[in-house]
């Protein structure tokens, strides 16, 4: 029984201090190329005039846009269930956006709503109703901006992102 229970402590020993290490080799953690190529893709689907930035005013049109995918039932707000099921909501717009541009119209992409949204819920709601209004996510974009600007030249690029 005692051997039993050594071996057993072993094990959990032996997968615990192994953990690190399969962590390390997992593909889709802390990848910087891959890192990159986010950034680089959430400033192109924001950046309406090509100047490869984000202006105050181009972050809250793609705000905008975002909140108009994912407010399914209209109403102005958005719910917590709709914020659950943002995946979907995004996947349909981007076969809408495909086809679009296929047809060749000229469409904007979205700039997708960080998952803190939806797990910092609460904080977002600043008036306490239950529903994400398209002010209240105006003025967290407008904090997030201002902290994100590191340079401080009222823009947003990829460099901002670096530091």
């Amino acid at each position: 029984m005692k051997s039993l229970i050594i071996a057993a402590i072993a094990s959990v020993v032996a997968v615990t201090a192994a953990a690190p290490t399969f962590a390390a080799n997992d593909p889709s953690k802390g990848d910087p190329a891959k890192k990159e190529k986010r950034i680089h893709r959430m400033v192109k689907r924001a950046d309406l005039n090509g100047d490869k930035r984000i202006s105050p005013a181009e972050l809250v049109q793609a705000l905008e846009r975002s909140f108009a995918v994912l407010d399914t039932n209209r109403d102005g707000v958005l719910s917590q269930s709709e914020l659950a099921g943002r995946k979907a909501a995004y996947k349909a717009y981007r076969v809408q956006v495909k086809a679009e541009r296929n047809a060749g119209n000229k469409i904007a992409g979205v700039v997708r709503l960080p998952k803190a949204v939806g797990k910092h819920f609460a904080k977002v709601d600043a008036n306490g109703d239950g529903a994400i209004s398209k002010s209240e996510l105006k003025h967290v974009a407008e904090r997030v901006f201002k902290r994100r600007d590191h340079n401080k030249d009222g823009y947003i690029s990829a460099a901002d992102f670096n530091v």
